[in-house]
């Protein structure tokens, strides 16, 4: 089994650790490389929209 080695990435960001199956992940990967973006940045993306939605419907407060 090959391991990732993930070097730094220069950002101020917080990180967040994510478990997914081999599957969804290679999906995500295929996604990405389509849209020419990072898993990270198509992720970070995806995860903008779904917090703009629960806001406007009023899931979540602004």
């Amino acid at each position: 089994m090959a391991v990732a080695v993930e070097k730094p990435v220069p950002t101020k960001n917080p990180r967040v650790v994510v478990y997914l199956s081999e599957t969804l992940k290679t999906k995500l990967e295929r996604l990405a490389a389509k849209r020419n973006r990072s898993v990270s940045n198509l992720l970070e993306t995806l995860a903008k929209e779904e917090v703009e939605r629960a806001e406007s419907t009023g899931e979540i407060e602004a």
